[in-house]
């Protein structure tokens, strides 16, 4: 008989645990938090921990979020393997697997509680899945998976109180029912699990499988989105980039007037050398169209499908349905950088230039100056459908396309961060997780009287795979009536460039 599945996408754990700016005044309750998990694994496994498979569906741990720098003077020195680099004392470790491993044993022990929790599970009998995101690729080192069993390990086992014989095959055992999946999930006629970012030129890898740099081989490859968090977001402390997404110009006027010029031009100076340095390493890689080596990326495209039990052809049908990451396209990389915007107003404050040198009629001249305004203005609002960078109906389309090629009922997916259920017909849906952020806008209940308004969401497979909502106040589920954007095809249709968080 088939586990239970426990399905949740989109913790980020660690972003709260930053060492030099960025997120240091957290909007996460750190305690309620890691508690909320608690209460909800608890309710559905207790005492039944073997029946069930908790899978996290990427962007578990969010190695990107994850600001800290070592003290290179401290106790911990020693067991350093690595110099840390003046560009690291200003940003954060890198993407090394040495580095990943300072980050993650930092997360851990800052969310010890949710670990404790997550240990206890396993030890009783439950499995533990791993599938990777855009933020947390680096579970691709096999030293990272290694330290992350260990530690989880070490929590379930603080003391060898039984035979070492016995205790070493426990452990064993224990670490065993961990497992680390690095691209999809696939229980055959039951259901297709993924992050959903390889869809979303502004996050997707040349190869999920093999998601490091083509310049260096030690490090994680860096998508769009990583230019932006490490060089930007992250050393913004109240410039949250999940609800900047939403602003109006007005939002932007109402930040300046709150937080003063002096914050406008630093967080311009932020942004312009992230955009800077994004352009470029995509120039850098403009010669090299390749990236991962292709023969690589099929050899472990060909043993994901033994693993998975699936047909290698199906696989790679989904496989190809990935877009091509935007850092690899640099016509696209500076439309989202709005230089083509920038480039139309120059050309329009050329014409006018001219049009006020050449024509000496004044009522020739005002038609020609209105001519220009306005061939500006349709010129931009063409182009502007293009800078709505959302990605769920791009994860639809693919939803779509997967369901047939695999022949599963169900398609779930995280990563957008908003969570619903799309009927794709013929008795077949697509999931959206959701996420585990704070609450945007607003806080949670905190009365139990109150209605409920948390946005725990969580997918539930037994006989049917059903999305709820736990209550974090009641330690309640409800059933998520909610549906995706009812306008989500006509989104897709509208807009053909749809990018994420």
């Amino acid at each position: 008989m088939s586990r239970r599945l426990l399905v949740l996408s989109d913790l980020h754990l660690g972003r709260d645990c930053n060492a030099i700016t960025g997120f240091s005044d957290a909007t996460r309750p750190h305690r309620e938090f890691d508690q909320a998990f608690v209460d909800l694994l608890a309710r559905y496994t207790e005492g039944r921990e073997g029946e069930w498979r908790l899978i996290f569906a990427g962007d578990f741990i969010d190695f990107v979020e994850v600001v800290v720098v070592p003290d290179e003077g401290g106790p911990n020195a020693l067991f350093l393997s690595f110099e840390v680099s003046n560009e690291e004392r200003k940003y954060g470790l890198g993407s090394e697997a040495e580095r990943a491993v300072v980050k993650l044993e930092r997360t851990m022990e800052y969310h010890r509680v949710f670990f404790e929790a997550l240990a206890r599970f396993v030890r009783r009998g439950g499995e533990l899945v791993l599938m990777r995101g855009n933020h947390d690729a680096e579970m691709y080192w096999t030293k990272v998976q290694r330290v992350f069993r260990r530690v989880l390990a070490d929590h379930a086992f603080p003391r060898a109180t039984e035979d070492v014989d016995d205790y070493l095959r426990a452990r064993s055992e224990f670490q065993a029912r961990v497992s680390f999946c690095p691209w999809c999930y696939v229980e055959p006629g039951r259901i297709y699990i993924e992050h959903g970012h390889q869809y979303d030129p502004y996050c997707a890898f040349d190869s999920q499988l093999v998601p490091t740099s083509p310049r260096n081989p030690h490090r994680i490859d860096m998508p769009l989105f990583m230019f932006a968090m490490r060089y930007f977001v992250n050393l913004m402390t109240d410039f949250g980039h999940h609800e900047v997404q939403k602003w109006s110009a007005r939002d932007y006027v109402t930040w300046i007037q709150r937080s003063g010029v002096g914050a406008f031009v630093y967080a311009g100076r932020m942004a312009v050398g992230a955009a800077g340095r994004a352009l470029v390493h995509a120039a850098r890689l403009a010669g090299d169209r390749g990236g991962v080596d292709a023969s690589e990326h099929e050899n472990r495209l060909a043993a994901e499908a033994r693993r998975q039990g699936v047909e290698a052809e199906a696989l790679a049908q989904v496989d190809a349905l990935r877009h091509t990451p935007i850092i690899r396209n640099l016509p696209e990389l500076l439309r989202l950088l709005y230089m083509d915007r920038i480039i139309l107003g120059l050309v329009a404050i050329l014409l006018s230039l001219f049009v006020i040198l050449a024509i000496e009629s004044p009522g020739i001249q005002l038609a020609a100056l209105v001519g220009v305004g306005f061939v500006s203005y349709r010129v931009n609002k063409a182009m502007e459908p293009r800078r709505f960078l959302l990605p769920a109906p791009k994860q639809v389309q693919a939803a779509e396309e997967i369901a047939r090629i695999m022949k599963v009922p169900v398609v779930v997916m995280g990563h957008s961060h908003l969570r619903g259920v799309v009927d794709l017909g013929e008795g077949r849906s697509y999931v959206n997780t959701g996420c585990w952020l704070p609450p945007l806008p607003g806080q949670d209940h905190v009365d139990a009287n109150a209605p409920c308004t948390c946005k725990l969401s969580h997918l539930v497979v037994e006989e049917q795979a059903e999305l709820r909502i736990f209550c974090k106040v009641t330690c309640g589920v409800r059933t998520s009536d909610e549906r995706m954007l009812a306008s989500v095809r006509d989104v897709t249709e509208e807009h053909d460039v749809l990018v994420a968080h």
